[in-house]
């Protein structure tokens, strides 16, 4: 399932080093191999490694949305809770404080919310204009920049209309020019100016700020009014719909003849609890709304009243991203088909998983599209054999520390589910080496007592599927699997079924000669290595256009293929032998045929190049001169009559010139080439292919250009 210090394209900086490992070259097949260690330097963390932005999209500006205080209509006010002043309290001691304090408000039975991967049935409300459903984070956090950092002196997991230092006033502070204020909540509906329910019903839990003294609590006249809308999801199927911010009006104190209202310095959005200490946390800034830029990274406070663009009939809204969720990890279900309320939710996992899902995992290998990776989603589903788990570390291997160089903190991504350095292993490095895998995802977490210190929650975990998952998804079909998930090294029968020998032995695949078969394109076999019972799966990228992968399927076998422009994936099921094709590669033809980043079984195998030069001394094909400053005059033995072309191509399989197309008779075909390319532009010094097709040959030869 890829390396420890795979490819992590999700960091706004990186350094890379590439370290090339070995090249083993042959005469006409010409085989590199090389490993690619990757590491990455952040000051922000970005991407996948940030679960907030697969739950919502970037904020947008709603206007025509007016403020509509809970006590506005009498359905609402009779609904509402108020959350008395005593409710507030700060842990460990939980004494009552109206500066710092956090109120847990309990939902309505049946009533929950997903928030960024997690169903919760309540929510702790703080005075300084957030709420947060992390109970491990009660601290005090007046500073409104805790929205974007990820520390242990601000909460996770948060939603902040208007988080800055704000104080809870009673009536005890009328004497002092102050306003009473008041926090409550309601489970409602969106409501028009009529108090009627707008169509479509969207059912919303408002918790509500009324007359709080903010920003600061010396001023008695800084008072606002704004809310936080929880929407209950309806499509989604996963109790997580939009969040809603909404604002009305400021100041209003009958206390006081002060006029002076603070609106610096607060913020306004959501956050997960990804990120890494001393780094960005993940955010949502609430007032960069489309098309702003920056919304994932940009730290900007309030300035103005309301943050909604100074409009009381506006909302910042994050939309909920519609995805569906699974609770078994593996259980085959690639294309989300058994989620609630899809066509095969409800039925048995021998109805649910089918040749579609083997599909979708090929078809999103060869796009380059992975799987969603989030925790409960497809790919957790389609992670059949367990392999597939990893996040996103700055601690060392050994967790012995920061993962340092020079003066900066190196993130990178650690794979689970794969034999790699822990203490007490020793110092020699195993990554890629498969190890026992485990049934549950929050089991063998590499660390010290089997947990990694650097995973707080499970939906800091990720998943990705390879084309092995398919093939194993359709062993499962065929019968030779007993269920899924998968979980054992020998996918011939279960445990308990008696001891067996594992007969697969085939570690790697092997291309064939290329057959030329017209119109400028080859087509090569694809063989495994060795003898193999049971499933595989394979994977590699070409040098040139790919036009079709046709697998080749007996009574012994199942094969399924699938491919992109430039990268083919090859699952099969079955008994397969060295000498007989699982399948054939359509491709352009170039003067070499790489196939690269070869992956069978889910491991790394290299690279193989095939030469389309038989020999430098080929009869067929004569060259004079050769080398050449100039033109270079060509004899071409033809065995009989037909059409023929003669092409240039450069070593990496570029096409340079067309010397001939057209009929010849038998015998000898002459003909020039200038030197230049189809522009009519003078080619660099090097060595060219000149590759001959039709009339009864297929054949090359090389010529060097001197300059």
């Amino acid at each position: 399932m890829g390396s420890d210090f795979g490819p992590a394209p999700l960091y706004r900086t990186a350094n890379k080093q590439v370290v090339n490992l070995g090249v083993s070259m042959k005469k006409q097949v010409l085989i590199a191999s090389a490993i690619v260690l990757c590491s990455f330097a952040i000051g922000a963390v970005d991407g996948m490694a940030q679960q907030i932005f697969n739950q919502f999209r970037q904020p947008e500006l709603v206007v025509g949305l007016p403020y509509r205080d809970i006590d506005a209509c009498p359905q609402s006010r009779l609904n509402k809770r108020v959350i008395a002043p005593s409710q507030f309290t700060l842990p460990p001691t939980f004494v009552n404080d109206l500066d710092d304090g956090y109120a847990f408000i309990q939902f309505p039975s049946g009533v929950v919310y997903n928030y960024n991967g997690a169903n919760y049935g309540g929510v702790y409300v703080s005075i300084n204009g957030f709420v947060t459903f992390d109970n491990t984070k009660l601290v005090p956090a007046k500073q409104s920049q805790g929205l974007f950092i990820n520390s242990s002196s601000y909460p996770d997991n948060v939603i902040a209309p208007y988080w800055g230092d704000h104080r809870f006033r009673t009536a005890a502070d009328i004497v002092g020019g102050y306003m009473p204020s008041e926090i409550s909540w309601v489970v409602d509906v969106d409501r028009d100016e009529n108090c009627d329910t707008i169509k479509p019903v969207r059912n919303c839990i408002i918790i509500q700020w009324k007359n709080l003294n903010i920003n600061d609590a010396r001023v008695n006249s800084s008072v606002a009014n704004f809310q936080a809308r929880l929407y209950l999801g309806g499509d989604t199927r996963n109790n997580q719909g939009e969040v809603e911010l909404a604002y009305g009006q400021i100041a209003g104190n009958p206390n006081t003849s002060n006029t002076t209202v603070v609106t610096r310095g607060a913020t306004v959005g959501i956050k997960g609890n990804g990120g890494f200490p001393g780094f960005l946390a993940d955010f949502w800034n609430g007032l960069m709304w489309v098309p702003a830029a920056g919304a994932n990274a940009r730290t900007d406070s309030t300035s103005i009243w309301q943050p909604s663009g100074g409009r009381s009939d506006a909302r910042i809204r994050f939309n909920s991203i519609i995805y569906l969720t699974f609770d078994v990890w593996g259980f085959g279900d690639a294309d989300t088909s058994a989620a609630q309320g899809q066509r095969h939710d409800n039925l048995p996992q021998n109805r649910r998983v089918t040749a579609n899902d083997a599909r979708v995992i090929m078809r999103s290998i060869v796009t380059k599209r992975p799987l969603d990776s989030v925790w409960k989603r497809q790919a957790y589903q389609g992670d059949v054999n367990h392999s597939g788990r990893y996040y996103y570390t700055k601690l060392k291997r050994d967790f012995s520390g920061d993962s340092i160089v020079g003066t900066q903190i190196i993130i990178w991504r650690r794979t689970i589910d794969m034999e790699q350095f822990f203490p007490g292993q020793g110092s020699t490095l195993t990554t890629g080496k498969q190890v026992v895998r485990v049934m549950y995802e929050g089991d063998g977490l590499y660390g010290p007592g089997g947990k990694a210190p650097d995973v707080s929650s499970l939906n800091q975990i990720y998943y990705e599927v390879t084309e092995y998952d398919a093939s194993l998804i359709m062993r499962y079909i065929s019968g030779r699997l007993p269920y899924l998930p998968w979980i054992y090294d020998n996918d011939t029968v279960g445990p308990g079924a008696g001891k067996v020998s594992i007969q697969t032995v085939a570690d790697n695949v092997a291309f064939g000669t290329p057959a030329s078969i017209g119109n400028g394109l080859v087509r090569v076999p694809v063989y495994v290595n060795a003898l193999h019972t049971g499933a595989f799966g394979v994977r590699f990228e070409t040098n040139t256009e790919v036009a079709a992968v046709t697998p080749v399927i007996n009574d012994r076998n199942t094969v399924m293929a699938d491919h992109g422009s430039d990268i083919a994936v090859v699952t099969g099921n079955g008994s397969f032998d060295p000498s007989t094709p699982v399948a054939y590669v359509t491709m352009k033809e170039g003067a070499m045929l790489e196939f690269s980043n070869i992956r069978f079984n889910e491991a790394l195998v290299g690279s193989q190049t095939i030469s389309m030069v038989e020999n430098n001394t080929n009869s067929a094909v004569s060259i004079y001169p050769n080398p050449t400053t100039a033109n270079a005059s060509m004899a071409i033995t033809l065995p009989e009559a037909g059409n023929v072309t003669v092409r240039v191509f450069d070593t990496f399989g570029k096409f340079v010139a067309t010397v001939h197309d057209g009929f010849a008779t038998a015998g000898t075909l002459t003909a020039t080439w200038n030197g230049m390319d189809a522009t009519g532009t003078p080619v660099v010094p090097g060595a060219y292919v000149v590759r001959v097709e039709g009339a009864g040959v297929s054949t090359s030869n090389m010529v060097t250009v001197l300059r």
